[in-house]
C-alpha cells in the first residue's frame, strides 16, 4: 500500500481483493485491462473464466484484474447423519433451520450448523448472503443504508437465531478456519462456506469425516427462488497491474500466463487449489476425479450474484459496521434489529462523509 500510494511503481503486479476493486480503482492504483485485452491478448489468456469472477473485478464498466482464485458459497453437510435421522437436503431456509435443530445435541457437544460470525469482513461475506435471500440489501437506490428494512432485519434475525440456538457456543468468534475445524472434527453437521473447502475437508490428513460429506446448493429464502436470490457468498482474488508500472506489456503477458488454464490446472493438481477460475478446468475429468461436489460448484457459479455486497470504495468501513453488529447479535448481547439500527448509523456516517448525500 505504501508503494502504491507513493506511485513509485516498484511492484508491477499485485493481488487485488475483488471486494476492494472499487477502492483501488478510484484511488488510481490499478491499470484498466480493457485495451490490453482488446489489442494485446496472447495465447495464454484463459478464454473461459467464470463470468462471475470477471464481474467481481469490474468497476464503473472497466476490468481491473484477472481472476487468480475464486470460490462460491455451497452447503456442506454430513450425509451419513442426514440418512440416519431421515433428513432431506434443505430446499428452503426453514428446512435448513429445522435440519440444524434435529442435528443439535448440546449435551454431547454436537451442533447443527456453523457459519462465520466473527467481527469484521468474514461475517458479512456470509451473513449478508442470507439477508440477500430474505430480500435485504446493504444500500437502497439512494445509497442510503438498507440494513433497517424489514427484509434485512428478518434475514439477520434468521441468521442470528440459527447460530445462537444450533451453533457452537463460541460461534461469534468463528472465521472460516474455525468453521472448517468444527466440521472436520465431527462436532458440527452442516456448514455454509467457500467451495474451496473441498480440497481440505476431503483430505484424510486434515479431516476425520472424509467420504461422509454431501454437497448441495444453498436453499432458497422467502424472497424468491435461488435463480433470483441465491445465497451468493463469493470471493475473487484477482491479479492486477500497478497503474505506475514501467513494464506494462511484460506485466500483461505474465499476468495472462499466471492465470492461464494450464497454470490453474497445475495449481489444482500439484497444490490442491480448488479455487480455480476456469470453467473448463473446474469441469475437467482431472478435477472431478480428484474432488467431489463439482456439479454443485458449477451450478452455484451460475446463480451467485457478485453484487449482493455492493462494489463501492467504502466497502471496508461498511463491512466492519455490519460485521461487528451482527456478531454482537449472535452473542445475544443485542437483538438483530438493535444491531442493524446501530449499523445503519455507522454506515450512514461513512457514506455521508464520502459525499454521497447532497446537503
Amino acid at each position: 500500500m505504501a508503494d502504491l500510494a507513493a506511485k513509485t511503481g516498484t511492484y508491477d503486479i499485485f493481488l487485488l481483493d475483488g471486494w476492494q476493486t472499487a477502492r483501488y480503482a478510484r484511488a488510481g492504483y490499478v491499470a484498466p485491462l480493457d485495451d490490453l485485452l482488446a489489442n494485446k491478448k496472447s495465447k495464454y489468456y484463459c478464454e473461459d473464466f467464470a463470468p462471475i469472477f470477471l464481474d467481481a473485478l469490474r468497476y464503473e464498466g472497466k476490468l481491473w484484474g484477472l481472476p487468480y482464485y475464486g470460490h462460491v458459497g455451497i452447503l456442506m453437510y454430513r450425509k451419513d447423519q442426514f440418512t440416519e435421522k431421515g433428513i432431506d437436503v434443505p430446499k428452503t431456509t426453514d428446512d435448513l433451520m429445522n435440519a440444524a435443530a434435529k442435528l443439535t445435541d448440546k449435551a454431547n457437544n454436537k451442533f447443527g450448523m456453523a457459519m462465520r460470525a466473527v467481527k469484521g469482513e468474514d461475517n458479512p461475506i456470509i451473513s449478508t448472503s442470507w439477508t440477500w435471500v430474505f430480500g435485504g440489501q446493504w444500500l437502497d437506490k439512494d445509497m442510503k443504508p438498507g440494513v433497517t428494512s424489514p427484509e434485512f432485519i428478518k434475514g439477520a434475525t434468521w441468521f442470528t437465531d440459527l447460530l445462537k440456538n444450533y451453533g457452537p457456543p463460541d460461534v461469534s468468534r468463528y472465521s472460516w478456519l474455525e468453521v472448517q475445524n468444527t466440521f472436520v472434527t465431527g462436532n458440527t453437521s452442516i456448514i455454509f462456506d467457500a467451495s474451496d473447502f473441498i480440497g481440505r475437508i476431503e483430505d484424510p490428513t486434515l479431516s476425520q469425516i472424509v467420504g461422509k460429506i454431501g454437497y448441495a446448493l444453498a436453499p432458497a429464502g422467502p424472497f424468491g427462488p435461488i435463480t433470483e436470490r441465491y445465497p451468493s457468498h463469493l470471493f475473487t482474488a484477482g491479479m492486477a497491474i500497478n497503474a505506475d508500472s514501467k513494464n506494462v506489456d511484460a506485466s500483461w503477458l505474465f499476468l495472462q500466463w499466471m492465470t492461464s488454464k494450464d497454470i490453474q490446472m497445475r495449481t489444482m493438481m500439484e497444490g490442491g487449489n480448488t479455487g480455480i477460475a476456469s470453467l473448463s478446468a473446474i469441469a475437467s475429468d482431472e478435477y472431478s476425479k480428484t474432488y467431489p461436489g463439482i456439479p454443485v460448484i458449477l451450478e452455484a457459479l451460475k446463480l451467485a450474484n457478485p453484487n449482493y455486497m455492493p462494489h463501492v470504495p467504502e466497502y471496508p468501513e461498511l463491512c466492519e459496521a455490519i460485521g461487528t453488529q451482527i456478531s454482537r447479535a449472535v452473542t445475544g448481547e443485542i437483538t438483530a434489529e438493535e444491531a442493524m439500527k446501530t449499523a445503519y448509523d455507522e454506515m450512514y456516517k461513512v457514506m455521508d462523509q464520502a459525499g454521497y448525500y447532497k446537503k
